[in-house]
């Protein structure tokens, strides 16, 4: 539909509000459709975008940030969206619909990461309640699963992994759900926690589709993971009412143990004679984790473990840095979300991707073109 069309139909949907509206360009009378077709066609019939939040339209160019995508007269968006070609998604894969945007990471920074197992040492009474009560819970996570830090099984992995990421995207959910009927019931700003939250919440339900792509969930499985939900979200909740630094602070430990995990794991996958590397070190990643993270077309399995990893390791460190914030302070890590949505959007334009490295580690040749 051109702009003309569209215009005159929105104009004829709203000339019965604009003749007893007041003109905010002429006090004390209604703004005619003449002087509003002269005020509003120019604009949408003109190449350039508008800003959100300024009067000033700039024309697309080498140093714009912003999508060509997003022209009048589409509506304004705040970040650049992750489209998706059908063609890049497996067999039976249904479209993917607005991704929020993740940290696309590279070798460098997944290598420092992987060097860095920081865990903060309990100070508070809270911290150390916190601290005990969730190793309590690994340990016996490592007893039910069957996990071992050495040659450990693939099934044990799996099933591990499945009920590990299923119960990481609960917190961060209902703690921006909290947040937001605070921020309603106050009528009051957030300051920007609950699009972090949602985030990690998203990226975590990302980890479990990814691994769902890779391996199947049993009976005992699904058990476990409708146990962790129905017994554990709800004493989150509730304390996230009465004490919402104790939640993040168990948060926190909980992801360094998931950076335990999975760095166990990789190690492992990328150390011949291991049942993991035996079965996992020639696995491609699936087409879900080559979209998500940005990865070439070769990316490997392992890749994506990694990726997984890095993610695991910004989660801790956020919740720990929120443990010690108060709830009316500002999130420092909102610019952080602007810039990887940019730098996701200019890989995809430009049609580049990010390597992690796996190829060169496991000594794997590029498949054959």
């Amino acid at each position: 539909m051109s702009p003309a069309p569209m215009f005159q139909a929105a104009l004829r949907r709203a000339t019965g509000a604009i003749g007893t509206t007041p003109s905010p360009l002429r006090s004390g009378g209604p703004m005619a459709p003449s002087a509003l077709r002269r005020l509003v066609l120019p604009a949408m019939q003109q190449p350039g975008r508008w800003w959100a939040g300024s009067g000033e339209q700039r024309e697309d160019g080498p140093g714009s940030a912003w999508p060509a995508k997003a022209r009048l007269p589409a509506a304004l968006k705040p970040k650049p969206r992750e489209s998706v070609d059908p063609s890049q998604l497996a067999m039976g894969e249904k479209p993917i619909v607005d991704l929020m945007q993740n940290y696309i990471w590279q070798k460098h920074e997944i290598e420092e990461r992987l060097l860095d197992l920081r865990q903060h040492q309990p100070e508070s009474f809270s911290d150390k309640c916190a601290h005990r009560a969730m190793y309590s819970l690994y340990k016996g996570f490592n007893w039910i699963t069957g996990y071992q830090p050495e040659n450990t099984p693939v099934r044990a992995i799996e099933w591990r992994l499945i009920v590990l990421e299923s119960f990481a995207g609960v917190p961060g959910f209902m703690a921006a759900m909290f947040r937001h009927f605070r921020s309603l019931r106050l009528l009051k700003r957030d300051h920007g926690w609950i699009h972090t939250l949602l985030e990690e919440a998203e990226n975590e339900r990302m980890h479990l589709l990814v691994c769902m792509k890779m391996f199947k969930a049993g009976y005992i499985t699904r058990l476990l993971v409708l146990a962790a939900q129905v017994f554990m979200t709800p004493w989150l909740g509730l304390l996230y009412v009465v004490h919402p630094r104790s939640v993040h602070r168990f948060v926190g430990y909980l992801e360094e143990t998931a950076c335990l995990t999975y760095a166990n794991i990789i190690h492992q996958v990328q150390t011949p004679g291991t049942p993991l590397n035996e079965a996992w070190a020639d696995l491609p990643a699936p087409a879900l984790a080559k979209i998500y993270w940005k990865l070439p077309e070769d990316a490997m399995w392992v890749d994506a473990l990694k990726c997984m990893f890095a993610d695991e390791a910004n989660h801790r460190d956020v919740n720990h840095t929120f443990a010690t914030m108060k709830s009316d302070d500002p999130n420092p890590f909102v610019e952080k979300h602007a810039h990887d949505a940019m730098y996701a959007w200019r890989l995809e334009e430009e049609g580049r991707t990010t390597d992690v490295g796996c190829r060169e580690t496991l000594g794997v040749k590029p498949a054959p073109k």
